[in-house]
C-alpha cells in the first residue's frame, strides 16, 4: 500500500472516530472495537473452512467458480478491516462482507437457473 493512501485512510479514520466515539462514549468505543476486532479474528480463523465447503459446491455444480475466489479476497480483506480500530474501517469491513456473501448467493442462483442436462439439437432433413 502507497503511504500516502495509508495516511489518507489514517487520517479518515481519526476525522470519524473522533467525533463518534465523543458521542458515544469511551465504553462503547472499546466496546466496539474489540467485538468487530473479535469478529474480524472469527472470520479468518473460519476461511480455510468456509473455502473447502465452497469448493465443495463448485465440485457439485451448486456454486459458480468464477466468484468463488472474488468472494474469498474481499471476505478476507474486510476480516482485516474489522480488525483494525476504528468505525471506519469496521463499516468499509461491513460492507465488503455484506457484498462478498450476495457475490455467492449470486453465484448459488445463476448456477441454479442454468440445466445442463439439455443438449440442443437442430434436425436437418435431407430430401433427396
Amino acid at each position: 500500500m502507497k503511504p500516502a493512501l495509508f495516511l489518507f485512510y489514517i487520517f479518515i479514520e481519526v476525522v470519524i472516530t473522533i467525533p463518534l466515539a465523543s458521542a458515544i462514549g469511551v465504553f462503547y468505543t472499546f466496546l466496539e472495537i474489540v467485538l468487530s476486532a473479535v469478529l474480524g479474528f472469527a472470520i479468518l480463523f473460519n476461511t480455510p473452512f468456509t473455502m473447502r465447503e465452497s469448493w465443495e459446491k463448485v465440485s457439485q455444480n451448486r456454486l459458480s467458480a468464477g466468484v468463488l475466489p472474488l468472494a474469498a479476497s474481499i471476505r478476507i480483506f474486510a476480516a482485516f478491516l474489522l480488525i483494525l480500530p476504528g468505525f471506519f474501517g469496521d463499516t468499509a469491513g461491513m460492507i465488503l462482507l455484506i457484498w462478498s456473501m450476495i457475490l455467492l448467493v449470486g453465484g448459488k442462483i445463476a448456477k441454479k437457473g442454468r440445466d445442463d442436462d439439455v443438449i440442443d439439437v437442430e434436425i436437418i432433413e435431407d430430401n433427396k
